[in-house]
């Protein structure tokens, strides 16, 4: 002990006092002040942290490329020509149902398509904010198609790697059947999604079943049955692909699909007693129509051949390869099977399947190198541009309702009346739509033989006057409109139109359009 340390101990005084002496004081020790609670100490970061960290940011912005590049590429490609073709009648169905008052919507569903009537309800509140024109009624199913890309993105990445997720998003948005159905104001995009989701959700509960899983499962499957009530052959390819990949799945897989088939109920109750006029016009599934399918349904013969080969060559026991089969395959042939005696076999109604193809491409091509999997991807995007082209055409969607206003605006008289073919071959009951929706009141040539408006009172078709005669009296220039292409524009016109119109009036022009026959009739000279 050194003498310093030495002479701060107590010390024994001979009378036996015991000293303890004080301790220096050498200098004021201040206490260091502490840290505030929410003070941050930043430590330098070492070069392998910071490359982790970059490695980190990388693969999560890849990630996001597996879905976010898929969305935008469809978004692109469905934006470019989207308003280039007219309504075809189906989306003048559509668009009439925004028309109406809102107690006159629901009449209207009590009598006709009750079974789109959530899709029909969707578009009406969508064009109460943002109008009724082309695009704004298109929107929502481009929308639907690029949230399906960015799913099947999901899908992939939920698969494995972000490269089955991105090859199998950009395969489904080069096909030309997404540009097609992504450009059309009926519910069969949006029904797409929601298979796609139900899809992914699948996929997540085959890795592990909770109840919460389960619950969106059957909120996202009672999604695809209010779109479109066939499209609920999706869950017969959910079912066997539970079957084969984890049988003891289905005792939780059945009620969570049938959770979601409940809602749908009173919907199904209701389209029974409509679908005699609804699906009763469609013909039975035969050869014709199943070579129909391979030929036209992914938008062309070549991009369509590409796209199978590859899907079949992906099949294996894997998870993905079941899923994608089995959507891609099963509901094509039950609807094919139930179409041969039964009126339901059209291609859009398995729209959805295409998910399950793309996914197999995608599966397949991750497997490859990167210089294959892009050359391939090169090739399916060259195939697919006939297809891309074609789709924009008015003929791809069976009418050109812009030229058949062109053609009646362009030699528009003032005093022009026009009669239309209310049973012609389709629904010639929407012919007044078209004349109605693209020519302002002050414009257009008056309905000489309307008396009860379409979409009135429960009716969707309108009633005419039966005295033609009366009606016609003092109208020297008449256009008649007609659904279907007829050699002599007045054939075949319902209730006694060409008998009278034959008595008074010449046919002085008449045009041939994309399924439509537009007539000019003139007054005949009574000297």
């Amino acid at each position: 002990m050194n003498e310093a340390a030495r002479s701060q101990l107590p010390v024994a005084t001979p009378n036996g006092e015991v000293h303890i002496p004080l301790p220096r004081r050498v200098g004021v020790v201040e206490k260091a002040p502490e840290p505030a609670s929410d003070a941050t100490v930043f430590l330098p970061r070492t070069p392998s942290q910071e490359e982790s960290e970059r490695r980190l940011r990388k693969a999560a912005w890849v990630r996001r490329s597996a879905w976010g590049a898929p969305a935008l590429l469809t978004l692109a490609l469905g934006l470019i020509g989207i308003t280039r073709p007219g309504l075809w009648a189906d989306e003048f169905a559509t668009w009439g149902n925004t028309t109406v008052s809102w107690s006159e919507f629901w009449l209207q569903l009590k009598g006709t398509d009750a079974s789109i009537g959530p899709y029909y309800f969707v578009i009406r509140l969508w064009t109460t904010v943002f109008g009724d024109s082309d695009l704004s009624l298109r929107l929502p199913s481009l929308l639907a198609m690029a949230g399906t890309a960015a799913v099947i993105g999901l899908i992939g990445n939920r698969l494995g790697t972000y490269k089955i997720g991105l090859l199998a998003g950009l395969t489904f948005a080069i096909i030309p059947i997404t540009t097609r159905f992504g450009q059309e104001a009926r519910p069969y995009a949006l029904a797409t999604l929601f298979a796609a989701i139900a899809t992914l959700l699948l996929i997540r509960m085959l890795g592990g079943f909770t109840l919460g899983i389960a619950m969106m499962y059957a909120a996202a499957v009672a999604g695809v049955g209010l779109m479109h009530l066939v499209a609920m052959l999706l869950l017969a390819a959910h079912g066997l692909a539970v079957l084969v990949l984890k049988r003891k799945l289905l005792w939780r897989w059945i009620p969570s699909a049938f959770a979601g088939v409940l809602p749908l109920i009173p919907i199904i109750l209701i389209g029974r007693r409509q679908q005699g006029t609804q699906i009763g016009w469609i013909p039975f599934t035969d050869l014709h129509g199943i070579e129909a399918y391979g030929l036209e349904f992914f938008g062309g013969a070549l991009i369509g051949g590409a796209i199978m080969a590859l899907g079949v060559a992906a099949v294996s026991r894997e998870r993905g390869a079941i899923v994608g089969i089995t959507i891609g395959v099963v509901p094509v042939g039950i609807l094919l099977a139930l179409g041969s005696v039964a009126h339901l076999w059209q291609q859009r109604y398995v729209l959805y399947t295409v998910v399950g193809w793309a996914l197999l491409v995608g599966l397949l091509l991750a497997k490859r190198g990167r210089i294959a999997a892009v050359a391939t991807m090169a090739a399916l995007a060259v195939l697919a541009l006939p297809g891309q082209v074609e789709v924009r055409k008015p003929a791809f969607r069976y009418q050109d309702t812009k030229v058949v206003v062109a053609l009646i605006e362009r030699d528009l008289q003032p005093g022009d009346g026009i009669v239309y073919g209310l049973k012609d071959r389709g629904p010639g009951a929407l012919n007044r739509d078209v004349i109605a929706h693209y020519l302002p009141a002050d414009r257009r040539p008056t309905d000489l033989l309307v008396d009860r408006p379409m979409r009135t009172d429960g009716w969707m078709v309108s009633s005419e006057h039966q005295d033609l005669a009366a009606r016609f009296k003092g109208t020297q220039r008449i256009w008649v409109l007609r659904l279907g292409e007829y050699a002599n524009p007045l054939d075949e016109l319902d209730g006694n139109k060409k008998e009278v119109l034959e008595e008074g009036y010449d046919v002085a022009d008449s045009w041939w359009t994309t399924g439509y026959t537009v007539a000019l009739l003139t007054r005949k000279d009574t000297v």
